[in-house]
């Protein structure tokens, strides 16, 4: 079976979560979702809404800040802060995805301590610039897609509405893939 891994970024949004979903819902698949503690705690109805749609929640940092750009002790406050976070939403993250992807040793050992799987990405679609179009998205995602490949994406942030292109291209990426035999999992 050829199983693809559909992730979003820099999320909950309360312009663009919900219309996701929905496409998720109507696609029949789950996806997993790697929030940011502050949007988190000022949506949590759209968390709520994540896991009772099934889909998987998992930490992406409290402020979408590098590790390279903090000190230790700055990213320990961060990462406890959104934890606290996620933890009062009933959520035990299993997996931690590091802003742009950056660790730094110590932030893959903090990770590791607080029993949390680092999870980069095998596609990249660069859905978040300010004037990549649907299809170039589309396209990436079709042509870059491996069976157990980690697609990464962003349901939130981004310039000029990033979000929007990405559910737009979606719209087809994801009937596309599942006429090729995808299926999609969480992690």
């Amino acid at each position: 079976m050829k199983k693809l891994f559909l992730t979003f970024d820099d999320g909950p949004s309360a312009e663009y979560t919900m219309e996701l979903l929905n496409l998720l819902d109507e696609a029949g698949i789950k996806a997993t979702f790697f929030v940011v503690g502050e949007f988190a705690k000022a949506h949590p109805e759209l968390v709520e809404e994540e896991i009772k749609r099934g889909h998987e929640v998992c930490l992406h940092a409290n402020r979408h800040i590098s590790s390279w750009l903090m000190t230790r002790k700055t990213y320990t406050e961060d990462m406890d802060t959104a934890l606290e976070t996620l933890e009062g939403l009933g959520i035990r993250p299993h997996y931690y995805r590091p802003p742009w992807g950056m660790t730094r040793r110590f932030s893959r050992y903090e990770a590791g301590k607080r029993k949390m799987h680092l999870i980069k990405w095998d596609v990249m679609a660069e859905d978040w610039r300010a004037h990549t179009t649907p299809a170039e998205i589309c396209r990436k995602i079709l042509d870059r897609s491996f069976p157990g490949a980690v697609i990464c994406l962003h349901d939130g942030r981004g310039r000029n509405n990033a979000p929007s292109r990405t559910i737009e291209a979606l719209r087809t990426a994801i009937p596309t893939l599942l006429e090729r035999g995808y299926t999609f999992e969480t992690l």
